[in-house]
């Protein structure tokens, strides 16, 4: 492969990460062995999310709906025993193309909506900090605009952005119209109107943000691999 003089910003979750299956499905089933009401488990995280998703907010709100406290120790635990390796959540051609960037001396910064925290929990545990030459996390949601255009700015090289979210890629563009912008599809054909409530959990989110029109427009992708 040729010499890459090029920056790549990579969106986490529905993008290198098969966020849905890995949370609303797996997390999520093993917390309601607990005895975790399933509509207070999910009308509490969407209460949460929109300021940055962590356990603890998440326990504390189902707690101030249902007016009972949950057993946040075990949740942890779970997560540390259970859910430590996080490597099966990544999509197929995430490493292969984190290394082929890499050996052609491409940089990679990862971007992310949500909070410090769980989301560098959710990196590490699936193994990706060594590829990395930058991560930028944000609990202000369209925050990530202002991030790449930072750093786009200290880069003395081609400017690709890569994400699920086509509202976040047109603030990109309004403030950097010559940046190329990538929007990622993750969701099957066969998932988008999902016949059982497995497949509706697997891609819950993704699905919503397929339903979002840009303003601008952008490349659209259903593989890391298209992109080199």
């Amino acid at each position: 492969m040729r010499s890459l003089n090029r920056v790549f910003f990579l969106d986490f979750d529905h993008t290198l990460f098969n966020t849905d299956e890995f949370f609303h499905v797996d997390v999520r089933n093993s917390f309601l062995r607990l005895g975790i009401d399933a509509t207070g488990w999910e009308q509490s995280y969407a209460a949460v999310w929109p300021t940055g998703y962590t356990l603890e907010k998440h326990v504390e709100e189902i707690a101030r709906q249902s007016g009972n406290p949950l057993p946040l120790a075990e949740m942890k635990r779970i997560l540390q025993e259970s859910f430590s390796d996080l490597r099966r959540y990544l999509f197929p051609d995430v490493l292969p193309f984190l290394k082929k960037v890499k050996k052609a001396g491409g940089r990679l910064h990862l971007m992310s909506f949500g909070d410090d925290g769980w989301q560098r929990y959710k990196v590490f545990a699936s193994d990706l900090g060594g590829y990395l030459d930058g991560m930028l996390f944000t609990t202000i949601q369209g925050g990530k605009s202002g991030l790449v255009l930072e750093r786009a700015k200290e880069a003395a090289q081609e400017v690709s952005v890569i994400d699920n979210n086509p509202t976040d890629l047109d603030l990109i563009r309004d403030l950097a119209p010559d940046i190329r912008t990538y929007c990622m599809n993750r969701v099957p054909d066969k998932a988008r109107s999902p016949a059982d409530s497995l497949t509706l959990l697997k891609f819950l989110e993704a699905r919503r943000y397929l339903e979002k029109l840009p303003r601008h427009q952008h490349i659209p992708c259903r593989s890391l691999g298209e992109i080199l």
